[in-house]
């Protein structure tokens, strides 16, 4: 018998929002909705998903505050998918993967874009909120939280 126990895992906020939307095909559902397609039948068609897996997964993300549903039809009863605040914040975090798997995964072809209203393409870039620098990897620094890791080059 072992006396060892096991590992406190991380607190991690990263953790925490991968068990909300990282399953597969959630953040594909969030882009149909972001893309404005809210109905079951457009969400379905567009992901590739069964009937079954696409109700439990739009339940989970209903239940996680990120999907709302909606009654447009009470006869017969008729429900479309919404965004809320939290799941429209995935903007920025959809378009940075968008962009990541047009460089490293298409060969840098790009595929639909997300399109400003002054009519500019969406390219993601973090930038420090006090000074507006652009962040990049070598001057980041990892603090605070339980067990903070730190970054190795």
């Amino acid at each position: 018998m072992s006396t060892e126990s096991a590992p406190t895992p991380r607190v991690c906020s990263v953790a925490d929002a991968v068990a909300v939307v990282g399953e597969r095909h959630s953040l594909l559902i969030v882009r149909e909705l972001l893309y404005g397609n809210r109905r079951f039948s457009e969400i379905a068609d567009a992901v590739g998903l069964s009937r079954t897996l696409l109700s439990t997964r739009l339940r989970r993300l209903e239940t996680a505050g990120v999907v709302e549903r909606r009654r447009y039809s009470a006869h017969p009863p008729r429900d479309e998918y919404v965004l809320t605040e939290a799941g429209r914040a995935l903007l920025p975090v959809l378009a940075a993967l968008k962009e990541w798997g047009d460089t490293y995964c298409r060969d840098g072809i790009a595929t639909t874009e997300f399109q400003h209203r002054c009519g500019a393409v969406l390219h993601t870039r973090a930038d420090c909120a006090a000074c507006g620098e652009e962040i990049r990897f070598e001057d980041l620094a990892v603090v605070g939280g339980t067990h903070p890791p730190q970054i190795r080059p």
